[in-house]
This record gives structure tokens, sequence and C-alpha cells, in this order.
């Protein structure tokens, strides 16, 4: 029997979706942070960046702070183009160690190697001065998101569940039942049940750093191995949880959790911003 052309379109359509969906299933990682994180740490970073800094930046990215804010989320958009980029974002280091070894945790692949090595180079790269503008506007674009990535507690840490990935979590608004995972609930979830836009989210954190002291060490092994400590207190919490895997069920992310995530990511946030700005000052200034 043949199809009428509506037909056709909504199978057309009907099979679109479904390739959609089986990449997301098969994909290995999401992005640290989504859209929203990664702006609020560019936005803190912008505000405590020299203003030679600014100027280097602004230079590099052909535009001011739009342009900076805009180019954090740069590296999820080319990450797909790019496959030699992907491990770039993240380091595993499973529940069971504290301590990051380049060796075990950071192996060369054809996928990349891993957010401490990338940044270790992007710090050189970015500074080249015989390197053309435009690789090192690209250089800046990574290590704004790197920097970013490397503060969400999942990018340094995994439990056999791909950071987190595998870990099935009922939808935290709970008004339909669908199930996420706890990756995905701590890169946007609870960022999104907040009702903040990113630049209230991003001044308010800005005005909270007055009256708390935030590091601003340039130590990238430092920052992986506090996120992994950060994982274990905070982000594994759930019930159900053991360093053998992801459980088999879906997991309820209670109040009391959500409350202390909330405050994790908010501090994710400011440290991350923090550092970035004191990595680029310490490169920009100059």
């Amino acid at each position: 029997m043949l199809m009428t052309n509506a037909q056709s379109v909504r199978r057309i359509v009907g099979l679109v979706l479904l390739w959609a969906i089986l990449a997301l299933g098969i994909s290995t990682r999401v992005s640290a942070w989504g859209a929203v994180g990664h702006h609020i740490v560019a936005r803190i970073a912008w505000a405590q960046m020299t203003p030679a800094a600014r100027e280097r930046a602004t230079a590099l990215l052909e535009g001011g702070m739009d342009a900076f804010v805009a180019a954090a989320t740069w590296a999820d958009e080319v990450r797909q183009e790019r496959p030699e980029t992907y491990n770039w974002h993240f380091v595993n280091i499973h529940v069971s160690e504290g301590k990051y070894d380049a060796a075990r945790h950071c192996p060369a692949s054809d996928r990349g190697d891993c957010v401490i090595a990338a940044i270790a180079r992007l710090r050189t790269q970015v500074v080249d001065a015989s390197r053309p503008a435009s690789l090192r506007a690209e250089d800046l674009k990574f290590l704004i998101h790197f920097v970013g990535d490397l503060h969400q507690p999942l990018h340094s840490i995994d439990n056999k569940d791909r950071g987190g990935n595998d870990v099935r979590v009922e939808a935290l608004r709970g008004e339909d039942g669908r199930a996420t995972n706890l990756h995905a609930a701590w890169d946007t979830g609870m960022i999104n049940l907040s009702p903040e836009t990113e630049a209230a989210r991003a001044e308010r954190l800005l005005i909270d750093l007055a009256s708390r002291p935030t590091s601003a060490d340039l130590d990238t092994v430092k920052w992986a191995e506090g996120n992994h400590d950060i994982a274990l207190k905070v982000v594994y919490r759930y019930p159900g949880f053991a360093p053998t895997g992801p459980p088999t069920n879906p997991v309820v992310l209670d109040e009391a959790y959500r409350k202390a995530a909330i405050e994790v990511i908010d501090r994710q946030l400011q440290l991350g911003g923090v550092r970035l700005a004191a990595l680029l000052n310490s490169l920009l200034s100059k």
C-alpha cells in the first residue's frame, strides 16, 4: 500500500527522532554544567579580570563581555566535529581513588587525554605569539570552558557509571515520572530549579564572594582532587550508592539532597569563576 505524502513525512520525522534518541543514548558523556552554568562561571571571571586581561581577551575574541560569556560553551558546540578533544572535558578518577595519577587517569588516545593535560597545554598556547590569532582565540575558548568543566564534581570522578550518566534519577519536579540521570541533574536540572536569570545568579554569587574566602590557586590537580572529594561527600550520597557501579533502579533525590547539592553548585560556580579569572590574569595581564 502506498503511503501518502503526510505519512511519508511523519515516518521520516519519526526516524530522525529515533536516531536522535539513540545517539543520545550511546554518548559516553554529556557536557559539564549547561549553558547557564558555564555562562555564570564566565560572568564571575570577567568581573574579576584585570583591565589588561580583559583587553587581550577582547582582542582575541573580537568582542567584550558578551563574546567572552558566549565563548564559554564553544568547546561543547565543536565537540562532535572534533573527536580528538572529547576526553579533554573531564578526568576519570575512580571513586576508590583520591589522588590523580597521570599515567592511569590521563592516557593519550584518539579521543584526547584529559582536562588536566588539556589546560596545561592551553596555558602555553594561548600566550604563544608565534601561533595565529585565530588559534589562540580557540585556545582561550577552550580554557574558559575547561575551567568550568573542572568545577563540576562529576567531571573528576567515575563509578563505572560514565560520570553519573548511568545513574537514573527520577525527574526533579516529579510532574510526570520521567527519569533523567545524575549527571544531567547536576549539569542543568538543579540549576534550572532556580527562577534566577544567569546574570542575577552571577551577581548574587559575586556579592557573596566578598564575605567568604575563595581559593584562587592555579593547581589543576588540586582542583580535580577537590572535586573528587566533593563528589564522594555530596554527589554520590544518593540512596542505594555503592562503589561498584550504578544502581539498577532510578533513585530519588529528596529535598535534603537537593538543598546540599544547590549549595555545592553555587560554591563550585564561584570557584570556577574565581580560578578562571586568576588563571587568565596570570596569562593575559603581562
